[in-house]
């Protein structure tokens, strides 16, 4: 298992390396994360809302993870697989 757990800055695109098939992340806030899977995350990427998390289960090992968000926000990233 790897993990991530960071502050993002705002409307800055950070890659977080990764390798896994499946990808959890935490959005612990405060403001919206986007997330994209080793391609650029943007403000219409796959939306994970202010408390929420999402666990996503891929066919092939992400190598990063791009997140983005458009106001200083802490997230978690954890792999598995």
């Amino acid at each position: 298992m790897n993990f991530y757990r960071g502050t993002l800055t705002a409307n800055t695109e950070q890659i977080i390396p990764h390798n896994s098939q499946k990808v959890t992340v935490f959005n612990l806030g405060p403001g919206a994360v986007y997330i994209n899977f080793n391609d650029t995350a943007t403000a219409n990427s796959l939306l994970i809302p202010e408390g929420f998390g999402r666990t996503i289960s891929l066919g092939w090992n992400v190598q990063n993870v791009h997140v983005f968000a458009t106001e200083e926000t802490t997230v978690q990233i954890d792999g598995m697989g």
